[in-house]
C-alpha cells in the first residue's frame, strides 16, 4: 500500500507518490524568468525558500493551467532539485493497492506513455500515476537551473 497525492489537470486525475510532495500551496505571484523556457512560470518564495514553478500543463503540451481558479502548486523534490508544480487542483490523499495498478496504455489524457508508470481505476475514475523523473528529466531541469542562475 502506498500513499499518492491526487491532483487534476483539464478533466483527468493524477497522482503522485506522496514521498515526493514536500507540501501543497495556493498560487502565489512569481517573478518571471527571463530566457527561460515556456513552461517556467517563474520563481517565488514558498515556505522560506526561492523556489522555480513549473506549469506542469504546459510541460506537458495540454494546455495552460488555469490560475484563477483551483490551481494549486505541488512542491516535489526531483534529482535533489526543489521544484514547484503548478496543477488546476490538488484533490486528496489516497491508499493505493500495488494490484490496482496497470501498465498505462500508449497515451493517457494527452499525455504520452513514457511518463506515466501507471493507471489505477479508482470507484468513479481513472487515475494515472505520474513519474516525475521522466516527466522532469535532467536535460529539462538543467534549462531551469540556467535559467534561474542566469
Amino acid at each position: 500500500m502506498e500513499k499518492y497525492v491526487v491532483f487534476r489537470m483539464r478533466d483527468e486525475y493524477f497522482g503522485v507518490p506522496i514521498h515526493q510532495v514536500q507540501a501543497i500551496e495556493k498560487v502565489t505571484d512569481f517573478t518571471k524568468v527571463p530566457q527561460a523556457p515556456e513552461y517556467v512560470k517563474g520563481i517565488t518564495e514558498l515556505r522560506g525558500e526561492v523556489t522555480t514553478v513549473i506549469d506542469l500543463r504546459s510541460l506537458l503540451n495540454i494546455g495552460q493551467t488555469d490560475t484563477e481558479s483551483e490551481a494549486r502548486i505541488l512542491i516535489v523534490h526531483v534529482e535533489g532539485l526543489r521544484i514547484g508544480l503548478m496543477v488546476d487542483e490538488a484533490k486528496e490523499v489516497v491508499d493505493l493497492d500495488e494490484e490496482t495498478i496497470e501498465q498505462p496504455p500508449q497515451m493517457v489524457g494527452g499525455v504520452k506513455e513514457e511518463y506515466i508508470q501507471g493507471v489505477s481505476k479508482q470507484q468513479d475514475r481513472l487515475l494515472i500515476l505520474v513519474n516525475l523523473q521522466k516527466v522532469l528529466n535532467v536535460e529539462q531541469l538543467e534549462q531551469v537551473k540556467e535559467a534561474v542562475e542566469a
